[in-house]
């Protein structure tokens, strides 16, 4: 194997692999990348590299001058570093005796030992799948607003990752597609119109739960790969598609991979209140900034903050008894009854970034039932945060 790339298009590519790569587990071969030089029918040559840890992979092809097409896995962290401070502007690969690979570029001479690419587990087939194109930006922003309210407890699996619900083709509008994440504590829903597949997606099952680790990944895929940002993605949409019990995202030359997380998820309808007697608006950054100072005193990520709310009037409130205590004053509408209750400052916080209208409506009933977050003019995203006893 010998050829040769361009620095910065082979540093690209390695950087949005390394969040796969597994670097310590029981199979050494994880903690390589699989690097594939070869040649078309017309002579044109082209790399394609591999990354999984066997649940989520990702394959990328990159143009390239091939003097000799082969195949090495190579450590990936080790290729990555040495990629990114190479003087450039291109770098050439070849593979020598006894799996060791050489790099050079401008000065620079390296020496990587490699293993076998026979060694290296096969990427599931994704040829057979039936591919829907959704706006990568749209698709993004939905995975941004759930996933970090998916739970990280290993032992809730079911709850590692976020729920993927297409509207049924029977609805007013099947092109709707539908994301939910919850952890127990809290839970955020959002929806959104695909114009892209105005017949909408059929799943089997109606719905399957993407996996937290390879949504996070697709995240950073996006981000590599988006034009904008300078990265070689074409055009600003996506292709996805469902085959067995994975899910396979397209993005540009690059495909990712990922096992759908097997279980059920809850019936997240019964968690989100339908009627609510109390109803406060704020603008969503004075009580973002509110809970910024009022946590400062704070004994651990736990501790809770106290909303004290009356006649157009929102006190926000710690209290420490290592540290002291502070309150905060916040404007507010609101005609109902006094009501005090306390959440999660960081559960809040999170629900507030998500949101992205300036105004937000605070819905509650008493202080032992969950909260409401959503914004004024922004009804297709809400947030659920549970409370805690005061």
């Amino acid at each position: 194997m010998d050829f040769r790339i361009s620095v910065p298009e082979l540093s690209r590519a390695l950087s949005m692999m390394q969040g796969i790569v597994q670097r310590k587990n029981t199979m050494p071969i994880l903690s390589n990348i699989l690097v594939e030089a070869e040649r078309d029918a017309d002579g044109n040559g082209r790399l394609i590299l591999s990354a999984t840890d066997l649940d989520v992979g990702m394959r990328t092809v990159r143009t390239c001058d091939v003097e000799e097409a082969g195949t090495v896995t190579v450590p990936a962290r080790a290729l990555a570093d040495m990629v990114r401070v190479l003087p450039g502007p291109e770098m050439s690969v070849k593979k020598l005796a006894n799996q060791h690979v050489e790099v050079k570029s401008g000065r620079t001479n390296a020496r990587l030992m490699g293993l076998s690419a026979d060694e290296y587990p096969k990427l599931p087939n994704y040829e057979e799948v039936t591919f829907y194109t959704l706006d990568a930006t749209l698709f993004a922003d939905m995975v941004d607003k759930t996933l970090y309210a998916s739970s990280t407890d290993e032992t809730r699996y079911n709850l590692n990752g976020v729920l993927f619900e297409p509207a049924p083709k029977q609805s007013e509008d099947p092109s709707m597609l539908v994301m939910v994440a919850t952890d127990g504590h809290r839970l955020v829903r959002i929806d959104r119109r695909f114009e892209t597949i105005p017949d909408g997606i059929t799943l089997d099952e109606g719905s399957v739960i993407l996996p937290r680790k390879g949504l996070g990944e697709l995240k950073r895929l996006l981000d590599v790969e988006d034009p904008a940002k300078g990265g070689t993605g074409e055009g600003d949409t996506l292709a996805i598609g469902f085959k067995e019990n994975h899910v396979v995202v397209r993005r540009g030359n690059t495909t990712l991979g990922m096992r759908l997380i097997d279980g059920a998820f809850p019936d997240y309808k019964q968690v989100i209140p339908t009627i609510s007697d109390k109803v406060v608006r704020i603008a969503r950054g004075d009580l973002a900034e509110s809970l910024k100072r009022v946590s400062v005193l704070a004994a651990d990520k736990m501790q809770p903050v106290k909303l004290s709310i009356k006649e157009n009037e929102l006190t926000v409130g710690c209290s420490n008894p290592d540290a002291g205590e502070i309150v905060d004053d916040v404007p507010v509408e609101y005609a109902g009854d006094d009501i005090e209750i306390a959440f999660n400052a960081r559960y809040l916080s999170d629900a507030l970034a998500s949101l992205d209208d300036r105004n937000v409506l605070l819905k509650l009933t008493d202080n032992l039932s969950p909260g409401l977050l959503v914004g004024v003019d922004e009804t297709h995203h809400l947030c659920v945060v549970m409370p805690m006893r005061l």
